[in-house]
């Protein structure tokens, strides 16, 4: 009995040691002298403070690990000034302070060595003999790199030392000496640089396209971070760091300095606009995207010939109109007056497809927020394209009434006050919404090529409002 419980204590006790002691990790560490030591490490993670918080990351997924070069901006300044000396006649001096600086200064002097103004090149590649007797580019901004299987992680790691056990017994090498901990066999790939991003329109409260199935959505996101979870823990990100979001599984965010991968938690996304915030669930989103000065506006084209315009009002009467809506209609002075939810749609002529719809059109008074005039391309069969324009605000909303959701929606300050006449624009041509305020393309949404606009009619409208429509008129074009 006394031998049965020794082995059973023996089994526990071999069970506990495994988990306690994981087996040591292959690497191969390469030195900031030139040095490649090969051996084994016993450091079941490691952790890396990114700018969204810090993550403890599994040895078993790292394929390398950078240390980088912590700084502060005072002492990236003072390496600038110091480099920018180089080609004066206090050189020397600089090359000495560089030096004492240590190999902090080793990315800021790797970017002077590749400058077009090869005095300053030269320069820089003497100060780089000392202290960085390698050709191995580091970051830019001096991060610290750690490769995963899945992604690339950026920030400060924060060991200070490693114990690499090899076929001459332990070694222990501090940070500052090492280059760079490669795991794995294969290529040794240099550090990478994120690219360079423009600013995002908009500044610290930037606008994004947020893309559904056959919708697109244009403002800013009405949160200040999103929370992003990741296999080896959660962050915090700010929206004005985001460059864009793709939904899927996994999930990937791309900010400025890194692109992460696994799950966004923030269960819904508001896009805020001056014509009101939309909440949609993630789950019906697809990519969420910066707008970044810059970046080629979308082809518009120009106004459309006005010879050939059909004029749909005879300034007496509405015949050829058919009422629709809950408001007043009349024709009042010439003009075809609407007040409240109320529209009118063109019966008088065939249903037509690619089309454009044009009026004079004076806004008298305005309720609350969203207030507006309608001008729509109508499926008689199923429903209407509508740009809806908030006189009120500024503001363009155009609404897909078939799916009973918006297709685009975007904030632009337009020259359209109360009492003051404006010309006006909609175009519904196959899968392309284009809206002209004063002849002036200000919105377009491009549709699903599989659901290109149908044929139908056209009509005029008003929501919350009091308003005149004069010279209305539609073009089919060929």
């Amino acid at each position: 009995m006394r031998s049965a419980w020794r082995a059973v204590i023996l089994a526990a006790s071999v069970t506990w040691g495994t988990c306690l002691f994981a087996a040591p990790y292959e690497a191969t560490v390469y030195t900031t002298d030139g040095q490649t030591i090969a051996g084994t490490l016993a450091d079941r993670s490691f952790a890396i403070q990114t700018p969204y918080g810090t993550l403890n990351v599994p040895t078993e997924d790292i394929t390398a690990v950078y240390p980088g070069f912590a700084t502060t901006e005072g002492t990236r300044r003072r390496i600038a000034g110091l480099i920018d000396r180089l080609t004066t006649a206090k050189k020397d001096e600089a090359v000495h302070d560089l030096i004492d600086m240590g190999r902090v200064a080793v990315p800021q002097l790797q970017a002077a060595a590749a400058s077009s103004d090869k005095k300053l090149a030269d320069q820089a590649k003497v100060v780089l003999k000392t202290l960085w007797p390698t050709d191995a580019k580091v970051a830019r901004d001096g991060s610290g790199i750690l490769g995963t299987k899945r992604m690339e992680l950026r920030g400060t790691l924060s060991f200070a030392s490693i114990q690499l056990e090899g076929d001459y017994g332990r070694k222990t090498l501090q940070r500052g000496s090492i280059r760079l901990i490669q795991f794995g066999e294969g290529k040794v790939q240099p550090a990478t640089d994120p690219p360079d991003y423009p600013p995002a329109k908009g500044g610290n409260n930037p606008d994004f396209q947020m893309e559904m199935k056959d919708v697109l959505l244009v403002g800013p996101l009405d949160a200040v971070n999103v929370l992003f979870t990741t296999d080896y823990g959660r962050l915090t990100i700010p929206v004005k760091d985001i460059i864009s979001i793709k939904l899927g599984d996994p999930d990937e965010v791309v900010t400025r300095t890194q692109t992460l991968v696994g799950k966004l938690t923030t269960t819904t996304l508001e896009l805020k606009s001056k014509v009101g915030t939309f909440k949609v669930d993630r789950d019906k989103v697809q990519l969420v995207k910066a707008v970044l000065t810059g970046e080629a506006a979308p082809v518009v084209p120009p106004p459309v010939n006005v010879e050939k315009w059909i004029d749909l009002f005879n300034g007496k009467d509405l015949t050829g109109w058919k009422e629709w809506g809950n408001g007043g209609r009349g024709v009042e002075k010439g003009a075809m007056r609407l007040v409240g939810d109320s529209g009118l749609t063109y019966e008088n002529s065939a249903d037509v497809q690619r089309v454009v719809i044009a009026a004079e059109v004076k806004i008298n008074e305005l309720g609350g927020a969203g207030t507006g005039i309608k001008l729509a391309v109508r499926d008689s069969t199923t429903g209407t394209y509508f740009v809806h324009f908030d006189g009120k605000n500024g503001g363009i909303f155009l609404w897909d009434n078939v799916a009973k959701q918006p297709i685009l929606l975007k904030a632009f300050q337009a020259d359209a006050p109360v009492g003051k006449p404006f010309h006006m624009q909609f175009a519904g041509l196959d899968s392309s919404l284009i809206v002209y305020i004063n002849d002036d393309p200000v919105a377009e949404a491009k549709l699903d090529p599989a659901k290109a606009l149908p044929a139908g009619k056209v009509s005029v409208g008003v929501w919350n409002c009091d308003a005149e429509f004069r010279d209305v008129k539609m073009k089919v074009v060929p």
